[in-house]
């Protein structure tokens, strides 16, 4: 990815050289926890939470990458040096609310760090699938998770419709989605997004894609690489919808199989006989659900939708968002499967 795409970057927010040795000093074992890898990250490259930073007033929370190769007793050549600065100067190229931003970038001769903000309640799959791990068992209400798809579809729009060029982020999946403390939806990890210099719907010029995120990539990853749009993350959202009404993993075991398979096999029988069978499937961790029952309908439909084999009948994200936002309680229960076009 060359960084002549983006002549006039944001400038990144740094933070006091001071502060940046005790970011260093706190990168032990006690204080920082191994977060998930990329989609394509390269090996070597990690990804931490850093927490209760000590040498900072006051105290606080951040998440770091460290670029370095992958024998550690190698200096930082300009493989590494390339690699952290194409994800640097996109996120700062692409600030949006939804989207994590850098706060600085740390060179030392074994390493590169990127510093970004982080947000303080964790990662949606973790709300999600390991309540416990978050908040001594609190679930999301709906309300909450049709707010985190709001967010994170505003994201996905701002990448592919309202940059100079389009980008793919090709790693949506709820590990990547991050909330704040009023579950505002950040997308992270960058590391193998794209720029399509095509623009809007053209192929990505993409041949070394290796199979990850099981359950949440798109068909057209093994059966056409070289055919690859900005739907794939319109894919992987869907997935994503799924996951907020139904709380199902994207990749379940069993018969089921992927959770995306899985919805359009029994897609019919669950928008019939006046949501009775729709009813059943629905994560039974959110308070209240009779209230919002419509609307949950309604975002599984999109999600279904969304992750229809052909890419040309998915929704643009602009179409998503709208979707959503028409869903809340105005919306009545179908048993019909709306089509999206270009």
């Amino acid at each position: 990815m060359s960084l002549q795409y983006w002549n006039h970057p944001a400038a990144v927010q740094h933070i006091l050289l001071n502060e940046q040795a005790a970011i260093v000093n706190n990168l032990t074992e006690n204080n920082m926890t191994r977060m998930w890898a990329s989609r394509r990250i390269a090996e070597g490259d990690q990804l931490y939470v850093v927490q209760g930073i000590t040498g900072i007033s006051p105290p606080y929370t951040l998440l770091v990458k460290k670029f370095h190769n992958v024998n550690p007793a190698l200096q930082v050549d300009d493989n590494v040096k390339y690699r952290c600065k194409s994800e640097m100067f996109l996120l700062a190229s692409i600030s949006q609310k939804n989207i994590i931003k850098v706060v600085d970038h740390i060179e030392r001769e074994d390493a590169i760090m990127l510093v970004y903000e982080y947000p303080v309640y964790g990662s949606l799959q973790s709300w999600l699938h390991q309540p416990m791990d978050v908040d001594a068992g609190q679930h999301l209400s709906w309300p909450h998770r049709r707010g985190i798809a709001i967010g994170v579809a505003k994201g996905l729009r701002h990448l592919h419709h309202r940059c100079s060029k389009p980008f793919v982020h090709h790693n949506i999946n709820s590990k990547n989605i991050l909330l704040d403390v009023d579950f505002k939806a950040v997308i992270a990890s960058f590391g193998v997004a794209q720029v399509n210099m095509a623009g809007l719907g053209q192929p990505l010029p993409i041949t070394d894609l290796p199979p990850g995120n099981f359950g949440y990539v798109a068909p057209e990853y093994g059966m056409a690489a070289n055919q690859l749009t900005e739907k794939v993350d319109v894919y992987s959202f869907g997935v994503v919808l799924l996951e907020l009404v139904t709380g199902r993993v994207a990749n379940g075991g069993g018969a089921d199989g992927h959770l995306a398979n899985w919805a359009w096999k029994n897609f019919d029988i669950l928008m019939a006989n006046q949501q009775e069978a729709f009813q059943n499937v629905v994560d039974r961790g959110i308070p209240d659900q009779a209230r919002y029952m419509e609307e949950m309908a309604t975002v599984f439909r999109l999600g279904v939708d969304c992750t229809t084999v052909d890419p040309k009948q998915r929704p643009s994200m602009r179409m998503a968002i709208k979707q959503l936002r028409r869903c809340r309680g105005r919306v009545p229960f179908r048993g019909l499967l709306t089509r999206y076009l270009l």
